[in-house]
């Protein structure tokens, strides 16, 4: 039976995780095989609300909201959407034109491109608060439409102060003006201007969260993870806290996954694959989890209700596999040859894909490619990196 999707008309956050769902299943590093997205998420949110990993650059914050603009001249809101997206095409052609190449969405597909920029940058305009409200684009063009309706009826009107009651556009009204030459030639530079807006847009927006702080603070390294910032000390103790809570889990639970991956390579007969793994355990513990301190006075009472604040409907039997994998880190055992560690990895797999647990249905485990769910987490730290650098850039050059 050929496996889908199937889409749901929820709201913008929903639909954003799908669609990261859809892009982890490409990058076997990083795939969620034992069911922790929904701890990982919860980091992810906490540290950098707003953030995704379909982003590229932040500009395309910008970008967008300006094409919605444009569009919104058009007289109906069926030509305002086709007309947006003709406008995102083009702005594929000036990103080109202006010299960019990494980072642009649609670079290769061009005029074939499905899953458009807007899509993919749209709950960070709603979280960072540049879109006011929940709506599609479609909405917004219908908003857009209605107001222009609205907005003629109420010059009319006797009352010379009706029309300061009608409604907002729908985005933020300090949103600074788009360039000229927009749609012709046009780079990820962020303005002085609009690094400002954004910087205290967003801060204002995610106060409290580490990509608050760090928008305020550079640090002067650009590590792997953000709890290798240099600046980590001076953070506020809630945060540094978060951080340490996200570090410590990155180290414990790429131990579940290395495992998961060596009875896989066991099953299929592969004692090459096999014996690999059971050097990468081997490293991983004496390398990263013994040093690291992982474990030590790690206050699980903490780390649990950090993780609840985040997401109060996480599940039970996610909690439990967590706990009695960090129970059997703390025994000290060789995890490579525990029974107990190889049924817990197993049962959980069965527990969240039934039948199409590849340690229990060979045609799965037949479509295995030997290696998947093995990248270390840092939490979308790789894509707020990106988004700061983005700021300090605009930052330096003003």
């Amino acid at each position: 039976m050929v496996s889908t999707f199937g889409w749901l008309d929820t709201d913008s956050e929903q639909r954003r995780k799908m669609l990261e769902v859809v892009d982890l299943f490409k990058e076997e590093g990083t795939v969620d095989e034992l069911g922790i997205g929904s701890i990982r998420d919860a980091l992810a949110d906490s540290l950098f609300p707003g953030t995704s990993v379909l982003h590229t650059r932040l500009r395309y914050v910008m970008f967008i909201p300006w094409l919605m603009q444009q569009a919104a001249h058009k007289p109906s809101p069926a030509e305002m959407s086709a007309e947006f997206r003709s406008l995102e095409y083009r702005l594929i052609g000036s990103l080109m034109a202006g010299g960019e190449d990494v980072g642009v969405i649609g670079n290769r597909a061009r005029n074939n491109l499905k899953r458009m920029p807007s899509g993919m940058y749209w709950a960070a305009l709603g979280s960072w608060q540049i879109r006011k409200g929940d709506f599609s684009a479609e909405g917004y063009f219908r908003r857009q439409h209605d107001y222009r309706q609205l907005s003629t009826r109420t010059l009319k009107a006797d009352d010379p102060e009706a029309r300061e009651l009608l409604p907002g556009s729908g985005l933020d009204p300090h949103l600074p003006p788009a360039p000229t030459d927009l749609l012709k030639v046009v780079d990820f530079q962020l303005t002085g201007e609009e690094e400002q807006y954004l910087s205290d847009q967003v801060a204002a927006a995610t106060q409290g969260s580490m990509l608050a702080w760090l928008i305020r603070n550079p640090p002067g390294n650009a590590p792997d993870f953000v709890w290798e910032i240099d600046n980590l000390h001076k953070a506020p103790e809630d945060l540094r806290d978060l951080a340490d809570h996200a570090r410590r889990f990155s180290i414990v639970i790429h131990g579940a996954a290395l495992m998961y991956n060596l009875l896989l390579a066991r099953r299929r007969g592969d004692d090459d694959l096999a014996g690999g793994y059971v050097e990468r355990l081997e490293r991983w513990e004496a390398d990263l989890l013994v040093p690291s301190q992982a474990l030590e006075g790690w206050s699980r009472a903490d780390w649990w209700a950090t993780i609840q604040r985040k997401n109060p409907r996480l599940r039970q039997p996610t909690m439990q596999f967590v706990n009695r994998w960090i129970d059997l880190l703390e025994a000290g055992s060789s995890l490579s040859e525990s029974r107990t560690a190889a049924d817990l990895i197993s049962s959980r797999e069965r527990q969240i894909k039934g039948g199409r647990a590849r340690l229990a249905n060979q045609s799965a485990l037949d479509r295995w490619s030997g290696e998947s769910g093995t990248g270390r987490h840092s939490f979308r730290w790789p894509i707020a990196r990106a988004h700061l650098e983005d700021l300090y850039a605009a930052r330096a050059g003003s």
